[in-house]
């Protein structure tokens, strides 16, 4: 994410002295560890305790806090942890772990940020469904890509054991098991967060650095709404970013000279790439929708948020882009029949496509630059759009697409639904003078 406030010093220390965190979560937050990150990038550990706002303050004393963070363990001393590894000094006295899932959906975006509370939802839903001997606390936006959802673990034998180094161990040995049956069961949570007993997460009432939105606590009625219907009520910083709808970032294009010499000897009055088919290999009139975008940085963005826009209005999806050096290619793997599908690409800005395949059947798209010499680099995967609109389309899957996109760096997941054609798709090798 490339746009960040313009902070200052000020503005910070303001924002603290004004604001105070959202200690009530917290059972007895001075048994809780405070970190903080300054305007300079220093991270600060605190040296006492903290209890409410003014003790928050007096701890920060003059610093100007970016980004706070709070332990997800309490412990008899929250003061001076060692490490997890140092054994020189006695061991800290867990006397409790929140059990915290973290689910983030880059880049910082309101279509991201939507599939991350849905996926959230998911998950608060399977482990009420599962029975895990864990009672749900509280939910919230972190301020930028996702949220933090807590639980409060009800098994507390494990608090009893009497040797310190042995008590944590064990819980963490259980939070590793209670992690790797959440991420089996396909729920896209961080795996650094949930058994690390020495983790923080950030504080609620407190401001993203990057955004300049605050982290806040959602309450499960809300969270289970569309993101839309109150996303207008989370508080943000007068200096905060704006949350864009997709935040499609691409890189400035090479539009000159496609045709340079590239090799020693290589003639410059050629040009050779690939191409692929839309065509769905063994349907006899399905195509996806696969076409590149042209232009500078600015009109390929505003090109490509135009189709994706159009596709979700007319619940089509998901849509991958990638870009190269010489601009971006969009895909939708769903085998749509060429009758809708040339209505569909005139809608949504890209009817030369749709002419192809009305006038050939298919259409050949060129995959890899012009220029031989843009080739290493060619085809970063850069997203994947219109989800919503995926989960609402009714069209089959594109076998041969879907394997394609996945060889060139996309994974679609969670495919629901029919899936048309074998997985060998159509391609050839092209050389224009």
């Amino acid at each position: 994410m490339g746009e960040r406030p313009e902070w200052t010093s000020e503005a910070l220390k303001q924002f603290t002295a004004k604001n105070s965190p959202d200690f009530q979560w917290l059972e007895k937050p001075g048994r809780h560890q405070f970190r903080w990150r300054t305007l300079k990038g220093k991270w600060i550990t605190a040296k006492r305790r903290i209890k409410n706002h003014d003790s928050f303050v007096k701890a920060m004393k003059k610093d100007a806090a970016l980004d706070t963070y709070v332990s997800t363990s309490q412990w008899l001393d929250p003061i001076d942890l060692p490490r997890l590894n140092e054994h020189e000094k006695p061991a800290p006295i867990l006397l409790d772990h929140l059990v915290v899932f973290d689910i983030d959906m880059e880049p910082f975006s309101i279509s991201n940020l939507e599939n991350a509370r849905s996926a959230a939802v998911e998950l608060i839903s399977w482990i009420a469904e599962n029975e895990l001997d864990l009672s749900y606390s509280h939910a919230t936006f972190s301020g930028s890509k996702g949220f933090h959802i807590f639980y409060r673990d009800e098994d507390r034998e494990k608090f009893s054991i009497q040797n310190p180094r042995e008590r944590e161990q064990e819980v963490r040995t259980q939070r590793k098991a209670l992690l790797e049956r959440v991420i089996q069961a396909n729920h896209p949570v961080d795996p650094l967060v949930t058994a690390d007993t020495r983790r923080i997460i950030r504080l609620p009432g407190t401001i993203h650095g990057r955004t300049g939105w605050i982290c806040s606590i959602v309450e499960k009625e809300e969270l289970v709404k569309p993101l839309k219907e109150w996303i207008h009520l989370i508080p943000k910083h007068d200096l905060a970013v704006r949350m864009p709808r997709w935040n499609l970032k691409f890189p400035k294009f090479n539009l000159k000279n496609k045709n340079k010499i590239s090799k020693k000897g290589t003639s410059d009055k050629f040009s050779i790439y690939l191409q692929v088919s839309s065509q769905v290999p063994g349907t006899p009139d399905r195509n996806v929708i696969i076409t590149r975008i042209n232009g500078n940085s600015n009109q390929i963005t505003k090109k490509i948020e135009s189709v994706i826009s159009s596709l979700e209005s007319k619940k089509i999806g998901p849509c991958a882009v990638w870009t190269d050096p010489e601009g971006a290619l969009i895909m939708v793997p769903r085998a749509i029949p060429n009758s809708n599908i040339v209505k569909i690409a005139k809608n949504i800005g890209i009817g030369r496509f749709g002419y192809a395949i009305k006038k050939k059947g298919h259409s050949w798209v060129r995959m890899t630059p012009f220029s031989l010499q843009l080739m290493d680099g060619y085809l970063e995967p850069r997203g994947i759009y219109a989800i919503d609109a995926g989960r609402q389309c009714g069209h089959p899957w594109s076998n041969a697409h879907i394997l394609l996109a996945e060889q060139l760096g996309h994974e679609f997941t969670n495919i629901n639904g029919d899936i048309a054609g074998n997985p060998q798709v159509s391609s050839r090798i092209v050389q224009i003078r």
